[in-house]
C-alpha cells in the first residue's frame, strides 16, 4: 500500500496535469487501494477540481470516481445554499452601515477560484470592527443564526450556525481581530484589511475581501498554524505541511499580482519579520504545482529574518508555550485578564474530553484537575529550562 507520502505526491501531480489539461494517469503499484487515496483527496479538500477533470481519469478506479462525483455533487449543492445565507447576512450589515470583510475560503472562493464550489471550505470567515460586535450579533440572531459550542481557546472569534435547506448547517466564523492569535495581531493588523479591501462582485454588492496581498501573508500563517495543529478531515484531526487546495489558492492569487503588490507585500513582511514564512508557503505551492513565482520578491522574503516571536511560535507546538507568548504580546490588562479568563475556565464538554474517566466529576472538580496539570507542566518547564 503506498504511504500517506506518496498519495499525495501522486494527488501533486495528477492535479498538476489536470490543471494543464493533460491526462492524470493511476499509478502502477496495483497495492494502492482506492480508499486510502479518497481519505487524502478529502483531506486536501480537491474533490471537484478532480471532478471538473474526470475525461482525463479515465483509468482511475471506478468506485473511486463515483465517490469523487458524489461529493462534487454535494459540495455544489452546499455551495449555493450557503452563498445565499452568507448573502442575506451581508446585505444586512450593509445596511445598518456595519462594516465587513469576507476572509479566507470564501474570499478566495468568489475571487480567484473559476468555479466558487471549488474552492472546498466548511464555513465563511467574517471581520467586523470590535465596536461593531454586538449590532453584528443582533442581525446574526434576526435571521435565524445562533451561537455554537466553539471550542476551548478561542480569544478573538466566535461559530454562528444557520440550518438551510432541511440538509446543510451553515457556519459563520465572527471575528473582531483577523487571527484569533495575539502574537500575529501586529502581523496581520485589523486596518490593513480594511483599508484596501476589494469589491467581490461575482458574490454580491456587498461582499468585500482583503487586498491579494494581506491574504497571502494571512494564508501563510494559516497554513503554517495549521501544520502544527491539524485539520478536521472525515477521518479526524489529520496533519501535514500543507494541503493541496491551499496551493490551489497560492497559484491563483500569485498569477493576479502585479509589482505593486508584490512591493507591499515584500515591504510588509521584511518590516514585520514574516518574510520566510510567506516564502516557504509559496515555495511549497511551487513544488506543488509547479508555480510561477518572480525571484525577485522570492529573494527579498527568503533573504529577510524571521521575526523571534514568529520563530519561538511555530517551533513549539505546545499551547501552554504558545498561551504565554500570546499573553505577553496582549496588550493592556483587560485583555490579559480575559485571556487568561478564556484560556482557565474551560467548557464542561472540553474537560470532559481531556479527562473521560472521570466524567462524573462535577465541573468544579475537573477544572481543579485542569488547573494542576496546567500549573504541573509549566513548573516542569521551568525547571527544564
Amino acid at each position: 500500500m503506498m504511504d500517506t507520502s506518496s498519495v499525495d505526491g501522486f494527488l501533486a501531480r495528477a492535479l498538476r496535469n489536470l490543471r494543464a489539461g493533460k491526462a492524470a494517469n493511476w499509478p502502477l503499484d496495483s497495492a494502492a487501494n482506492w480508499q486510502s487515496v479518497w481519505s487524502r483527496i478529502e483531506y486536501h479538500g480537491i474533490p471537484l477540481a478532480l471532478h471538473q477533470h474526470a475525461g482525463n481519469l479515465g483509468d482511475w478506479p471506478q468506485p473511486l470516481l463515483s465517490r469523487i462525483a458524489e461529493e462534487a455533487r454535494l459540495i455544489v449543492l452546499w455551495e449555493t445554499t450557503h452563498h445565499d445565507a452568507i448573502a442575506k447576512v451581508l446585505e444586512q450589515l450593509q445596511t445598518a452601515e456595519i462594516e465587513a470583510v469576507v476572509m479566507k475560503g470564501t474570499a478566495l472562493a468568489y475571487s480567484f477560484h473559476d468555479e466558487p464550489a471549488t474552492r472546498r471550505r466548511g464555513d465563511t470567515d467574517l471581520l467586523v470592527r470590535p465596536h461593531n460586535q454586538a449590532r453584528t450579533r443582533a442581525i446574526l440572531s434576526q435571521l435565524g443564526w445562533y451561537r455554537k459550542d466553539d471550542p476551548h481557546g478561542l480569544y478573538y472569534q466566535e461559530g454562528w450556525l444557520h440550518d438551510a435547506a432541511g440538509f446543510f448547517v451553515h457556519s459563520i466564523d465572527l471575528h473582531w481581530e483577523p487571527s484569533d492569535r495575539p502574537v500575529l495581531h501586529s502581523i496581520l493588523p485589523i486596518e490593513n484589511f480594511f483599508a484596501r479591501k476589494q469589491p467581490m462582485p461575482r458574490f454580491g454588492e456587498a461582499a468585500f475581501r482583503p487586498d491579494t496581498a494581506t491574504m497571502i501573508l494571512h494564508a501563510a500563517t494559516n497554513q503554517k498554524w495549521h501544520a502544527q495543529h491539524g485539520y478536521d478531515a472525515e477521518d479526524g484531526r489529520l496533519t501535514s505541511p500543507k494541503r493541496l487546495i491551499w496551493s490551489v489558492d497560492f497559484d491563483l492569487m500569485t498569477a493576479s499580482m502585479d509589482s505593486e503588490d508584490w512591493d507591499r507585500l515584500t515591504e510588509h513582511c521584511t518590516r514585520e519579520g514574516a518574510g520566510p514564512l510567506v516564502a516557504e508557503a509559496l515555495r511549497g505551492a511551487q513544488e506543488d504545482l509547479g508555480t510561477a513565482l518572480p525571484e525577485g520578491p522570492l529573494a527579498k522574503l527568503e533573504g529577510a529574518r524571521l521575526s523571534r516571536d514568529l520563530e519561538t511560535y511555530f517551533s513549539d507546538a505546545d499551547s501552554l508555550s504558545q498561551f504565554w507568548l500570546d499573553l505577553r504580546k496582549t496588550k493592556g490588562l483587560a485583555k490579559k485578564g480575559r485571556l487568561i479568563a478564556a484560556r482557565g475556565l474551560a467548557p464542561r464538554d472540553h474537560l470532559v474530553e481531556k479527562y473521560p474517566s472521570a466524567k462524573g466529576w462535577p465541573t468544579a472538580a475537573l477544572q481543579v484537575r485542569l488547573w494542576l496539570a496546567t500549573t504541573g507542566r509549566l513548573l516542569r518547564r521551568m525547571v527544564s529550562s
